[in-house]
């Protein structure tokens, strides 16, 4: 099939839908989610479960025009400073709870931005973590990194206390693009960060980029990337801008006729998605691109990818633990996700045993099978539809509504389903893949009413 015929039919279907980090999708949840069913879910975690820590920083001295992220704006240091020893107070009051029974095979910082933690309140928070939590000896911990914020001390101090992952936000490298969304950062500014966490000894980090912001073109995507070539990293992420000015002011600040429409959105993640490629690195899912020898690639290969709030892990773990205001929690019953109320959640830390929880949500009915099917589809492209309904014990004629759905995919060749179940996603067609896996979400209404998701494309 030709690009242009392969573009057409996948833009003929473009609409809003979840990103699919979580199923069902966080609009979903359900308000004043008793926090002690959460506490429950705690408790009957089998020993030995792997965990995944996450850890929300919601603070940046600057605003970006395009932030969809949870996060408060300050030029002082005090209110950090405070929320560090709430984040201390919580960890240790869920060590606790799970009395070093578990093994914590990944943590991640994010935010906001992690780098406004100066190094001693980082390191504090890491004695922490490793005073209350025993960690795998190939734990990954990473963070996600202003290169702006990044100088040799914050980088000996990760390098120090074992981060060996960093995710470096780069966005773009052009310079109109980069001042339209309020975010100069020259490309000198990566290069010296990027140097401090080598030196440091940090070598693992991915350079995560954003398409579909104001003012891009094929060209200057084409010379961004070339740029970002030059730095060697092991991994890239290329995530479709979502701008959703009905939910975030922030973003009524960039000129609508500045921004590419779909059909310019969408050459520029094929321009960027090429590029990459021809350089050695191979797509995963539907926004990462990996060396063959990387961990995930060989995950993806073992059938071992997984996918939750942080993106794609190599290892899907057994729950997922969210600290901070806003942070979300996976459990194998369902999700939780803290308060985004800052007096609440400091109420809650300080004096209560219960988690700060404000939302949540309880797996019922056919949730996890689909769930999981969705989790497939977006990790690999394909799914043995059959075999996972069959697994669960639903009836296959339950499915028969989303098999209806799926046809028009099937008849445009953007998707296969064989005979035995197997749906299989064409490869040049996989930013539809979102769209598709829709077609088994039951929350989802067959006609998008309400402004909650992103355009998929």
């Amino acid at each position: 099939m030709q690009d242009f015929d392969i573009k057409r039919k996948i833009l003929s279907y473009d609409r809003a839908v979840p990103r699919y980090t979580s199923y069902p999708a966080a609009p979903v949840f359900q308000a004043e989610f008793p926090a002690e069913t959460v506490t429950g879910w705690i408790d009957t975690l089998k020993d030995g479960s792997h965990l995944s820590l996450y850890v929300h920083v919601p603070f940046c001295p600057k605003l970006c025009h395009y932030c969809g992220c949870f996060t408060h704006i300050t030029s002082r240091y005090a209110p950090v400073e405070d929320y560090v020893h709430l984040l201390r107070r919580e960890i240790s009051k869920m060590g606790a709870r799970m009395q070093n029974k578990h093994v914590v095979t990944h943590l991640h910082f994010g935010g906001g931005s992690p780098t406004m933690l100066l190094p001693q309140d980082f390191r504090l928070l890491m004695d922490t973590f490793r005073e209350f939590f025993t960690f795998s000896d190939t734990a990954e911990i990473a963070v996600e990194v202003d290169p702006r914020h990044m100088n040799e001390d914050l980088a000996n101090t990760y390098g120090d206390v074992g981060v060996n992952r960093i995710s470096l936000g780069v966005q773009d490298f052009d310079d109109k693009v980069m001042e339209t969304v309020n975010r100069v950062q020259p490309f000198d500014v990566v290069y010296e960060a990027v140097r401090h966490l080598r030196a440091a000894g940090i070598q693992d980090f991915n350079l995560d980029f954003i398409y579909g912001l104001p003012y891009q073109t094929v060209r200057s995507m084409t010379r961004s990337m070339d740029y970002a070539l030059l730095l060697k990293p092991s991994r890239f992420a290329m995530y479709g801008y979502a701008h959703v000015p009905w939910k975030k002011k922030n973003m009524r600040l960039i000129p609508d006729e500045s921004l590419p429409n779909n059909d310019e959105r969408y050459d520029l993640f094929l321009t960027g998605s090429r590029i990459l490629e021809e350089a050695g690195y191979r797509s995963i899912g539907i926004d990462h691109f990996v060396k063959d020898t990387d961990d995930m690639a060989i995950a993806q290969k073992d059938g071992t990818l997984g996918r939750n709030f942080q993106g794609y892990t190599n290892i899907a773990p057994d729950a997922l633990i969210g600290f901070g205001v806003s942070a979300i929690s996976q459990y194998p019953q369902g999700y939780a996700q803290n308060t985004t109320a800052s007096h609440s959640y400091q109420e809650t830390v300080l004096h209560s045993d219960l988690p700060p929880i404000s939302k949540g949500y309880s797996f019922k009915g056919e949730d996890i099978a689909r769930k999981s099917i969705i989790d497939q589809l977006m990790c690999d492209l394909r799914v043995n539809l059959f075999e996972v309904w069959a697994s669960f014990g639903h009836d296959l004629s339950k499915l028969d509504d989303s098999l209806s759905l799926l046809k028009p995919f099937i008849a445009d060749g953007l998707a296969s389903l064989s005979p035995d179940g197997v749906l299989q996603i064409a490869p040049e067609a996989r930013q539809s893949v979102r769209i598709i896996a829709s077609c088994f979400d039951e929350y989802l209404p067959p006609i998008e009413t309400t402004q909650r998701h992103s355009m998929a494309v």
